[in-house]
């Protein structure tokens, strides 16, 4: 007699009832996604890349089929839980949290497919089977492991997350366990100690940022346009669309190539030439010229016959557009662009656009990947440049947001909306960092065209350098952009790059053109604004650093060299640099340190050209003159209102020696009968200036003798 299955034996499991579920039914999609190609609950391949907020990240998939197979089921559940359920208050200091990232997901996928692995080999099968006991065993397993501990951590918080979820996943499928390893923390289980949340990344050299940043202004202004024009051209010939075809319409072949010859060879023009066989015509691109698809077949035997029999020269490549800009007074090149070469130079331009928008933004560089057509704007108001795109980084951020129309405001500075004006005029799409050029083959991502990510961005920083480098080498034969002595050019050390150019500010013709001050005020405005203060982290590390470093300098110069110091502001500048001495050699392990050693060590002292700010506000001549223009007044002196009435003037030994090597040549100036008599006068009249200073200086040091005009009398 057969016994009748139970009803217990006939149901279907959990996993079998969310077989047809979509793993994404509760998250924020992108516009336009077909519903049908989403990956359902049975899938050995989850794809969360239609929930990703940003385009310029790796797609997310997750493959089951690297998980043990006997646990597939219990981390499918816990999985689905994560992007249905909001995030477990357990987890995180921060509260309001929606859900758990696409980014969070990915992360416990991988560091839990460790957990899976190490549960097969104990022969555990099942979450409800682990066990207080096991947890210890697999904390001593992840200890052991040659690995990070910012990576053991992650390790354990992931497990973390299993127990955080629990009430939100049927018994059959969570670990039965209380609180894992009695509430202790990651962090603390991994040995991780944390020393703040400070930038680590390594800014880029001085000399290659100052090198990168200003090829990257010429490309922008100079070369840009000249590429742009020439791409233009060649995609209007090659799509049939230029002006010039519209003479052969209606015509046979034939026809068309006799009226093309005839023209080429009143205005005595080239054919286009094959570069791999010289004296060859290229057909492929002759067939555009007339008109027809640019195929190396798509020329006739007799059109061919006729452009070989024509007796025109045939030129080395095909070239294109004309060379209009220029570099140090003369032409970039010689001779127009070639369509071989012309793809690689639309990424060197593109490329050349990113690093002026990054760096003179403080745009992180997901932020600037993710632009799109028409972010330039201006503020009505106060008159500001402005961007318009999506933020960056955020727990609440999600893949509607970043498809709604961008908000998100930078005040940037007008070379950075001329960039963007040059990417719009360059292609077409949307988005203004595209991974593909018009017309050519590519990848695109499950979820639709993306732009550029991590490895796209670092590729084509490289092709900028190595192109610019090879084209314009300078007589010494040193790099154009000599290379970074740390490590390959990244985007993501931009702004740590920014802030550090900012603290000091050097001099130099780039320096002077984007006035950092300037710059400093606006990017800082743009994150201080959104919450977003870890662009102020970057500048007071190094502002701190800076601090330390001139004040070893002029505490050495001052007690070992004995350095003279005069002007009203001597005094003040000794008693600074004394107090600062105390600090030097100090250790800082976090960010809360950091702001509070710079809050002692700063000597508010700034260097510059031939003289010596010891600031002060209140008795500072350029924020006087910036009241009295109706101007906003910085936190620090402003050298270009620098007057030498101002009470913080001090002029150290360094000061008066740059005084000197300047003083003969304002007097050659003023003596000079072929200048103009008001120039002769100004010059006169500061070389008069600089010889009191000078003078003042030698009397007022200890034990010196008389000095008139700047020399010893």
């Amino acid at each position: 007699m057969t016994m009748p299955l139970s009803n217990e034996a006939v149901a279907p499991s959990l996993p079998q009832r969310l077989a047809d579920v979509v793993v994404l039914r509760a998250r924020p999609l992108w516009h336009g996604i077909d519903p049908l190609s989403l990956s359902r609950f049975a899938d050995w391949t989850w794809s969360l890349a239609e929930a990703q907020p940003d385009q310029h990240t790796q797609p997310v998939m997750l493959y089951w089929s690297t998980f043990p197979s006997a646990l597939v089921d219990d981390f499918k559940v816990f999985t689905l839980a994560v992007l249905d359920c909001p995030y477990p208050p357990a987890l995180s200091r921060i509260t309001g949290l929606d859900q758990a990232s696409v980014t969070t997901v990915l992360l416990w996928f991988k560091r839990l497919r460790v957990f899976a692995t190490w549960l097969q080999h104990r022969g555990i099968c099942q979450l409800r089977d682990v066990t207080d006991h096991d947890l210890d065993r697999y904390l001593e397993h992840v200890r052991a492991l040659q690995a990070s501990t910012n990576t053991r951590r992650q390790l354990l918080s992931a497990v973390r997350a299993i127990w955080a979820y629990a009430p939100q996943l049927p018994p059959e499928h969570r670990m039965s366990v209380t609180e894992p390893w009695q509430g202790r923390s990651p962090g603390e289980l991994a040995e991780d100690i944390k020393t703040g949340r400070g930038n680590k990344t390594p800014r880029i050299e001085a000399a290659t940022m100052t090198a990168l940043l200003d090829w990257a202004l010429r490309i922008v202004e100079d070369i840009g346009p000249d590429v742009r024009d020439a791409w233009r051209e060649f995609r209007q010939l090659y799509t049939g669309d230029h002006l010039s075809h519209r003479r052969y319409d209606g015509l046979p072949q034939t026809e068309r190539m006799k009226l093309f010859l005839q023209a080429a060879r009143e205005e005595d023009k080239e054919l286009p030439g094959a570069p791999e066989h010289p004296g060859t015509i290229d057909f492929k691109y002759l067939a555009c010229l007339i008109g027809l698809p640019a195929l190396s077949n798509s020329l006739s035997r007799a059109s061919r016959s006729l452009a070989e029999a024509a007796g025109l020269l045939v030129a080395e490549d095909f070239f294109i557009g004309r060379i209009t800009g220029r570099i140090d007074g003369r032409p970039w090149r010689e001779r127009p662009l070639t369509v071989s070469e012309l793809p690689a130079l639309v990424w060197v331009v593109t490329a050349a656009c990113f690093v002026t928008v990054s760096y003179l933004s403080g745009m992180r560089p997901g932020e600037v990947a993710n632009l799109r057509r028409g972010c330039r704007a201006d503020d009505v108001e106060s008159g500001e440049l402005l961007l318009l795109g999506h933020r960056g980084k955020g727990y609440d951020r999600n893949a509607a947001e970043t498809q709604r129309p961008a908000a998100r405001p930078w005040a940037v500075v007008s070379p950075v909306h001329q960039a963007i004006a040059l990417l719009e005029s360059l292609h077409e799409t949307n988005l203004l960092f595209p991974t593909r050029l018009p017309g050519s083959s590519g990848r695109k991502s499950r979820a639709g065209a993306r732009t550029w990510d991590t490895k796209k961005t670092n590729t084509e920083l490289k092709r900028l350098q190595d192109w610019v480098n090879s084209t314009f080498t300078p007589v010494s034969g040193t790099a154009a952009i000599p290379p970074d002595p740390v490590k390959h050019l990244h985007a993501s050390r931009f702004r740590r790059t920014l802030a550090y150019f900012i603290v000091r500010r050097p001099r130099g013709l780039v320096a002077a053109a984007l006035q950092y001050g300037h710059l400093k005020t606006k990017v800082t405005l743009n994150y201080a604004a959104n919450d977003d203060d870890s662009w102020l982290d970057d500048v007071a590390v190094e502002r701190l650093e800076m601090v330390l470093e001139q004040s070893e300098d002029d505490w050495t110069r001052l007690e070992e060299e004995q350095e003279h110091v005069s002007g009203p502001a001597a005094a003040e500048y000794r008693r600074r640099t004394a107090g600062a001495a105390a600090f030097l050699g100090r250790t800082v392990r976090a960010q809360a340190s950091v702001s509070r050693l710079l809050a002692q060590t700063d000597t508010d002292i700034h260097h510059g050209d031939a003289m010596t700010c010891v600031h002060r506000a209140e008795t500072a001549a350029c924020r006087k003159e910036k009241l009295l223009l109706g101007l906003p007044a910085d936190d620090g002196p402003d050298e270009s209102l620098c007057r030498s009435t101002c009470l913080n003037l001090a002029y150290t030994d360094r000061d008066i020696a740059e005084h000197r090597t300047h003083l003969p040549v304002l007097m050659t100036e003023a003596n000079d009968p072929m200048t103009p008599r008001p120039l002769r006068d100004r010059a006169a009249a500061q070389a008069d200036q600089i010889r009191a200073v000078i003078e003042q200086h030698e009397t007022s040091r200890p034990g010196a003798p008389h000095t008139k005009g700047g020399h010893a009398a």
